[in-house]
């Protein structure tokens, strides 16, 4: 079964299948890989990398090879349920309760995946609320200077239009 991640801003369709005595099949887009965990490395295709990961809640912080990873579950139903009947459309919902401090795009706006949309604050801690893919900004929920509770809806995109 394939699940909905955010990898570096990006959503990617993925998934992990048992393939027996300890290895696992990842499945991402049209690719296989035969990949091991043994805790502290990661082995795919005979190579062994040093890993670190630290989970909190649905995000995995991956350290690989020297780079660093932000990987976050998307649940689909949920990610589809805000989206509505629009097919597509993505509602950005504030991950903790805040203030706008500004809001650089306005409805009708094309943006592109990780491109900056909002500024949040909490907790005099500054957020900034990025385009998870390329759009057409439909709706900023919350102007500059409002305050918003968690989940509230922030910024929904649409996408763009077919040439």
């Amino acid at each position: 079964m394939r699940h909905l991640f955010l990898i570096d801003e990006a959503e990617h369709e993925a998934g992990l299948v048992p393939a027996g005595d300890g290895l696992h099949h990842l499945l991402v887009g049209d690719d296989t890989l035969a990949v091991a965990f043994d805790g502290t490395q990661l082995v795919t295709d005979g190579r062994r990398d040093r890993v670190h990961v630290a989970v909190e809640g649905n995000v995995a912080h991956i350290h690989l090879d020297g780079r660093a990873f932000r990987v976050e579950f998307r649940e689909a139903m949920a990610r589809f349920a805000k989206g509505g009947a629009e097919g597509g459309a993505d509602t950005l919902v504030a991950p903790m309760p805040g203030s706008v401090v500004a809001v650089n795009v306005e409805p009708g706006a094309n943006v592109s995946a990780g491109q900056i949309m909002m500024v949040i604050e909490s907790m005099k801690l500054e957020t900034a609320i990025k385009a998870p893919r390329d759009g057409i900004v439909a709706t900023t929920h919350v102007a500059a200077g409002k305050t918003f509770n968690k989940g509230a809806a922030l910024i929904t995109l649409a996408p763009l239009e077919e040439s």
